[in-house]
């Protein structure tokens, strides 16, 4: 059986579903009309409904156009959130204290367990941690302490997390240390410090620059370390300022910008950046940092790394190579093999920094081998102290980068977790709570602070039910800081080194990212790909800038260049698809049905006509040009019979001929016929607009470009699927004046139903 007997003769309606069939589509012959050719696929379905355009539907069924405007949602939004009411003011400071919904569902002592051992265990992952990314903020380790305590409190109160695990985080922790470095470039010593070497510069006839520096490295000159510090803080109290406005003002989506694709190539080039801060400690090399603001920053620094591997510390690089493998072979070969048996992972970082310590000190490794170590440590809390106002005009704008990498980290990972243990975040109370974080402990002497990944899926995996585990956590580093923080004097540098390099691990294997997005998507590929050679090559804060930019762009391309496709009907149906992707398809006799998918706006709104005019194999330009053209020509030689316009409903569907010679033919919108070229027989033109969210205002001009064009050679262009803000566009722009109200249909169907049953009824397509 053929398809014109299936189109006529539909198969019959399975057992029990026949009155079901006959009220969702009835078939009507095609009958032949003029201009419109007769075949057997000409046959169409139309629902037992009336056609539908769009503003009859919109009266029958009760629309509003309140309910779609901006105007009113900002309205509505400012009434919800400005007036107060009964239960107001209480329902504000549970939003601001969510712990206390949280505490009064806690089960004691059901959860206490959990949240104990898990507390437990991430305050020891604090301790190494905080007092190894300490370094990569350029400051002693004790501050990394600091982090690990103040923060977390803070987000006890504040925080709509349950499982993240706030302090030290080694991607944040190196934005800080580079800001930090950048600002140490401009340091001068204090005059004191300049009195004192002018007498030893003198007495040795050596100048004064040649004895005083101040880099990431230092840590004996105590007007350096303080500097750093006060840079360090102000950054950290910026960063909360810049979190609280976001959270303030509900601006949270600044985050979407920031892509999964682009966070990752991001944090792995960041990766490499931290893994090169700290291989020379490794190596037991004292390398000078160049200029952080120079771009190829990790090139100029290999160069000199290689330069200096004769000058290896053969002691540290032999306790490093050991702590390595004790870290990698215990993660790996305990850790994650039995993590199912085990109820808390082994503290291999702890073990290590007290045997590494231990060992240090009887063996006297700092002494007898020129091994670095971490040095002084002082005990006890320090003194609230405002950062230095003078640093804030020159780190806002460092601040803000940071503040936004940190969020997006931080609120990335409290949603992963939330939807583990089924429960939601606020992302916008998140923002006031890292804010809140921030300022609090930029007072004590801390700099900007991050979930932590790694923690965080420990706290979960262990047992942590709420964050009463981080108050357990910093209950155990305020003992260390207290009490215990002398006793890490002698623990050396190099095994700081190695518990951060090991715990890059998870940042490097993020390259196999790159396999999947290369399948997936070849644009997000290339952000990843372009990200994370800028962050390596440029540095970390340009490297971010030129990631976001890129990724932008992208979008950019991906709706200049749209994808768009001329549809087809599926037989015995009123569904409307890709004609390239679907072979059954159907087209009706002079329609043509196109599909633009993207939003119409100023970058793609020519394109938008040359592929309408591609698709459709239909020129506007060339049919007048060949109209005129042919009206010439009938007055020489007296045919009027084919002069006419061949294109016309009601007319004769001879095909119009030209000569190519004398006219301009637009490449695949013309069938060629030996040396001369036809038009293809429309009458209406259908614009599916369901893939458009938005028009502008060149879309408009280019829209009633394309409708006046092809009405002055006879070609109805139908609007269908329109979505409410492209109809108030449209109708602002007074388009029924020009075209009147009935060219936007609810359906395509139901334009393609209108189409040809103006066609039976007027020897004229379009009107």
């Amino acid at each position: 059986m053929d398809s014109s007997s299936k189109e006529k003769h539909p198969p019959p309606p399975t057992e029990g579903g026949e009155a079901s069939s006959r009220q969702a589509i009835q078939s009507f012959p095609q009958q032949t009309t003029p201009g419109i050719t007769e075949a057997d696929d000409s046959t169409t379905f139309t629902p037992v409904r009336p056609v539908y355009l769009q503003h009859d539907f919109d009266k029958q069924h009760g629309y509003s156009k309140q309910s779609v405007t901006t105007a009113s949602r900002i309205h509505q939004q400012c009434r919800k959130h400005c007036t107060c009411g009964s239960g107001c003011v209480q329902g504000f400071l549970l939003r601001l204290f969510p712990f206390v919904s949280i505490m009064r569902q806690y089960k004691f002592p059901q959860w206490f367990i959990g949240d104990l051992v898990s507390g437990l265990t991430v305050g020891i992952m604090h301790l190494p941690q905080g007092m190894a990314y300490a370094l990569l903020a350029g400051l002693p380790s004790i501050h990394g302490l600091y982090v690990s305590f103040f923060p977390p409190l803070v987000y006890f109160f504040f925080g709509t997390s349950k499982h993240t695990s706030l302090g030290t985080m080694a991607v944040v922790c190196l934005m800080a240390g580079a800001v930090v470095d950048r600002q140490t470039v401009s340091w001068t010593p204090p005059i004191s410090s300049l009195d004192i070497l002018n007498v030893s510069s003198f007495a040795n006839d050596t100048p004064v620059s040649g004895n005083i520096t101040c880099d990431a490295d230092t840590n004996s000159n105590q007007e350096c370390v303080d500097f750093k510090i006060g840079v360090a803080t102000a950054l950290a109290m910026l960063v909360g300022f810049w979190q609280l406005m976001k959270g303030i003002l509900r601006l949270g989506f600044i985050t979407n910008y920031l892509s999964d694709p682009l966070i990752s190539g991001f944090t792995t080039g960041a990766a490499c950046h931290v893994f090169s801060s700290q291989i020379k400690h490794v190596f037991g090399l004292s390398i000078k940092a160049s200029e952080v603001t120079n771009p190829f920053k990790l090139v100029k620094f290999y160069i000199q790394f290689f330069q200096s591997l004769p000058q290896t510390n053969l002691a540290a690089l032999t306790t490093s190579v050991i702590c390595i493998l004790a870290l990698a072979l215990t993660k790996e070969c305990i850790n994650a093999r039995f993590k199912s048996k085990m109820k808390m992972p082994v503290p291999i970082e702890l073990i290590v920094v007290i045997v590494s310590t231990v060992v240090c000190y009887f063996a006297k490794l700092d002494e007898e081998f020129k091994v670095t170590v971490v040095g002084y440590i002082p005990t006890g809390i320090p003194e609230p102290t405002l950062p230095p106002v003078e640093h804030f005009s020159n780190l806002i704008m460092d601040a803000f980068g940071v503040s936004i990498v940190a969020f997006t980290i931080s609120v990335s990972m409290a949603k992963i977790l939330a939807q583990h243990q089924a429960y939601t975040i606020d992302a916008t109370q998140e923002l006031i709570a890292y804010g809140l974080s921030n300022v609090v402990g930029s007072v004590f002497s801390t700099f900007p602070c991050c979930v932590s990944m790694s923690r965080s899926l420990v706290q979960e995996t262990t047992g942590g039910r709420t964050q009463v585990a981080s108050l357990v956590s910093c209950l155990f580093i305020f003992i260390v800081i207290l009490f215990a923080g002398s006793l890490f004097r002698t623990l050396p540098r190099c095994v700081l080194a190695s518990i951060v390099i090991v715990a890059l691990k998870g940042m490097f294997l993020q390259v196999k990212d790159l396999r999947r997005l290369w399948r997936i998507s070849k644009f997000d590929f290339a952000i990843w790909t372009v990200t994370f050679l800028a962050v390596v090559l440029l540095n970390v804060d340009w490297g971010l800038i030129v990631g976001v930019g890129f990724s932008l762009v992208t979008v950019v391309f991906r709706t200049q260049w749209p994808r768009s496709s001329v549809l087809g009907r599926v037989p015995n149906s009123e569904i409307y698809v890709d004609t390239k992707s679907y072979e059954n398809t159907i087209q009706d006799p002079g329609i043509k049905i196109f599909r633009f998918e993207s939003s119409l706006y100023y970058a793609n709104a020519e394109r938008f006509s040359h592929k309408l005019y591609s698709a459709t194999g239909c020129d506007p330009g060339l049919l007048m040009t060949s109209q005129d053209r042919g009206e010439d020509k009938s007055a020489k030689e007296g045919e009027d019979d084919q002069t006419q316009r061949g294109l016309s409903v009601g007319q004769s569907t001879e095909e119009l001929v030209l000569d190519v010679a004398t006219t301009k033919i637009t490449e695949n919108s013309e069938k060629r016929v030996g040396n001369r070229v036809a038009q293809p027989p429309i009458n209406y033109i259908i614009l599916d607009c369901s893939a458009m969210t938005f028009i502008d205002d060149v879309g408009i001009k280019v829209l009633k470009q394309v409708m006046s064009e092809y009405k002055k050679v006879n070609i109805c262009v139908l609007l269908a699927m329109c979505r409410a803000q492209i109809r108030d566009m449209l109708q602002k722009s007074n388009f029924s004046d020009k075209f009147g109200d009935d060219f936007i249909y609810f359906m395509v169907h139901d334009a393609v139903m209108a189409a040809m049953e103006r066609a039976k009824n007027t020897r004229e397509s379009c009107r």
